[in-house]
């Protein structure tokens, strides 16, 4: 199903400011500032929120006229574009896409709850992770 890869790109950019707040009011624990991000995700009113404009930006997505970019296909490949009409949109080439915007706002929460759960696994290996990272550099050390 398309919807959700662009479920995930639509969470990525509307979570990423969230994500970089809680890395800047944390006490400069990285596994504070997953909680913080894992917490935020989970919140049904975060992830309305997010749903309502991750529709509203996919809607508008699917209203972007395709001609310029069409047109410079067509300059760049000496004529082999798409023959495309100037003024036609996503929706106008795919009209199937229609239920797209639909199908993120219904999707992405459930979305969201899987990033939350990835997050609570980091916060959970990030101290292993931070000792094989030290093992390795001592490693490279011993190795000089």
């Amino acid at each position: 199903m398309r919807a959700y890869p662009i479920a995930a790109a639509a969470v990525l950019a509307l979570a990423a400011p969230t994500y970089a707040q809680s890395q800047e009011e944390a006490s400069g624990s990285g596994e504070e500032a997953l909680a913080e991000m894992s917490e935020k995700l989970a919140d049904p009113e975060f992830q309305e929120e997010t749903a309502a404009i991750a529709q509203v930006f996919v809607t508008a997505m699917l209203d972007l006229k395709v001609g310029p970019l069409a047109e410079a296909m067509d300059r760049a490949t000496n004529g082999r574009g798409p023959d495309v009409d100037p003024d036609a949109t996503l929706r106008d080439l795919a009209p199937e896409a229609d239920e797209i915007p639909d199908q993120v706002a219904q999707n992405l929460p459930q979305a969201m709850d899987a990033m939350s759960a990835m997050a609570d696994g980091m916060q959970t290996m990030l101290p292993a992770l931070r000792d094989m990272a030290e093992q390795m550099r001592d490693a490279i050390e011993n190795a000089r």
